[in-house]
């Protein structure tokens, strides 16, 4: 009987001590992951005010266009909102397009200035 209960108590003793180091890793890392934490916050509400932004100087374009102050729930308001949206996307995809048709170039010039002979065109 009393082995039996010693047996236990090095059960919950060895129980405790696995739990207590647990504890004690997780609270090492708790300033890596707090830090962490607020690194996203901040970038989720920088990408919120940047979205707020961008949806501000499109209906300031739209209110524009229209040449009149008209409601933003209208049906033509949101069509020409959506149409801008759509211009706006296009023209960043287009310059994305052209920023690497660039860095191509650049990488294909600075390896053919490397090696001249790589490149397949006659030294003569």
């Amino acid at each position: 009987m009393a082995t039996a209960d010693r047996q236990d108590n090095t059960n919950d003793d060895s129980r405790l001590v696995g739990r207590e180091q647990h504890i004690a890793e997780c609270m090492a890392k708790m300033p890596q992951m707090i830090v962490n934490w607020r690194q996203q916050q901040r970038e989720n509400w920088e990408k919120a005010q940047a979205d707020k932004e961008r949806r501000a100087r499109l209906q300031a374009e739209a209110q524009e266009l229209l040449g009149y102050q008209v409601d933003p729930r209208s049906a033509r308001f949101q069509e020409l909102l959506q149409d801008l949206e759509k211009k706006e996307r296009k023209r960043l995809k287009e310059e994305k397009q052209k920023r690497k048709k660039e860095a191509r170039a650049a990488a294909l010039a600075a390896a053919v200035a490397q090696d001249p002979a790589a490149s397949g065109a006659p030294s003569s």
